[in-house]
C-alpha cells in the first residue's frame, strides 16, 4: 500500500514537472511568434514592378531610373526592368 502510494506521488511530481516545462516552453514559442508578426506590422510594403510581387520596403533592392527610385524584390528582377527600360 505505501509502495503504490510513493509510486503515485512520484508520477505526480513528474507529470507537474513536464506539465511546467511544456508551458514554458509554449509560452516562449508564442512571445516569439508573437514578436515576429508585431515586427511586420507597420513595414510599408513595395510593388516590384518587373515581377509584381510585393517586398518589405526595407528589404527591396531599390535602383533609380530616369530620375525616380523604383524598389525590386531581387537584383535580377531589377535587371531585368532596367534592361527593358533603357533610352
Amino acid at each position: 500500500m505505501i509502495r503504490s502510494l510513493v509510486i503515485l506521488v512520484a508520477l505526480f511530481i513528474i507529470y507537474s514537472a513536464l506539465k511546467t516545462v511544456v508551458r514554458s516552453a509554449l509560452k516562449a514559442y508564442h512571445a516569439d511568434d508573437q514578436r515576429r508578426s508585431r515586427s511586420l506590422i507597420g513595414d510599408e510594403m513595395v510593388l516590384d514592378p518587373e515581377c509584381r510581387t510585393y517586398v518589405v520596403k526595407d528589404r527591396a533592392v531599390t535602383r533609380s531610373i530616369r530620375g525616380a527610385l523604383v524598389h525590386f524584390c531581387s537584383d535580377a528582377c531589377a535587371g531585368r526592368y532596367e534592361d527593358k527600360h533603357r533610352t
